[in-house]
């Protein structure tokens, strides 16, 4: 995981807030992190001004109300053992951006992923998405409402597409692996590009596939297993369109690893289509990983 800061930053948008604390206060925990603790309280600039007024000072008082109940839970989970902090961005022009900014010191982003139904998802943008894109360190998505196994599955999946990509997808996995005790279960999911896969596709070319993708990816867990000794990796190669396949594979795992950035995109968000899907469908938390190298460039 990113090691250039030592805090974890939990993104505050709503009073429920209980499972993203969980998972935040455990990371933090588990890695002698401190919690800094942001609202981003943003208003359109479309209101009369006499009527904006009024509506910022409303606003800004339950941001307030907000800030100080998920200080008050964060407080009692941590019981004295990390630092709590807590910040207002007032008269933001975006949520994401100023997520994103603070995101440059930490090791970690922690956002709550709600559930939206019908013409609110349709008419409401994804802080998730829009932050998972642009922040520097790694970021975690946690369900509403989620909860932790009891007892843990003991595993943490990790969807591998691109062996040659997956260096820093990996080495956060591992990493997340070691600190829960668990198991590592690298997952790759292929599917042929064509309407006749269900007729060309044979036992033998699910053997050849599955032999490619562990001699693929050996190299690139050696160096890692070497260093993690204490993580016990499966691989799993399924054939299955990658969404579905990660969504199957990833059951009775207390954590999903998947790379954000799509590298055929260009420009927009960079988050393909099987992170979105993870982030619509996983019953438990995500955490999405910059797939480029750190050796590498970003692309612009």
């Amino acid at each position: 995981m990113n090691m250039s800061g030592n805090r974890i930053i939990v993104a505050v948008a709503s009073e429920d807030v209980e499972a993203m604390m969980t998972f935040a206060v455990d990371e933090a925990l588990r890695t002698g992190s401190d919690l800094h603790l942001v609202h981003v309280l943003y208003l359109p600039g479309v209101m009369l001004p006499e009527t904006y007024s009024i509506a910022y000072t409303s606003a800004r008082q339950y941001a307030v109300t907000l800030l100080e109940h998920a200080e008050k839970v964060a407080t009692e989970l941590v019981a004295g053992r990390v630092a709590v902090t807590t910040e207002l961005v007032e008269r933001s022009g975006s949520a994401v951006s100023d997520l994103a900014v603070r995101s440059r010191e930490a090791r970690l982003v922690v956002l709550q992923h709600r559930h939206l139904e019908g013409l609110q998802r349709f008419t409401t943008t994804s802080t998730t998405l829009g932050v998972a894109a642009r922040a520097h360190p790694p970021v975690a998505s946690v369900p509403q409402g989620w909860q932790p196994a009891e007892p843990p599955h003991g595993r943490v999946t990790v969807g591998v597409s691109s062996p040659e990509r997956a260096d820093a997808v990996l080495r956060t996995a591992f990493d997340l692996a070691q600190g829960r005790g668990a198991r590592l279960r690298v997952l790759h999911a292929w599917w042929l590009a064509s309407g006749y896969d269900v007729v060309v596709v044979d036992d033998e070319m699910r053997r050849d596939f599955d032999r490619h993708f562990r001699s693929e990816i050996a190299p690139h867990l050696e160096p890692l297993q070497r260093e993690f000794p204490d993580v016990d990796v499966e691989i799993v190669v399924v054939h299955a369109p990658p969404a579905v396949g990660l969504v199957e594979g990833a059951v009775e795992s207390d954590l999903v690893v998947v790379g954000r950035r799509h590298w055929a995109l260009p420009v927009g968000s960079h988050v393909g289509a099987v992170a979105r899907a993870m982030l619509r469908t996983t019953v438990c938390p995500v955490v999405l990983v910059e797939t480029t190298s750190t050796l590498e460039a970003a692309p612009a």
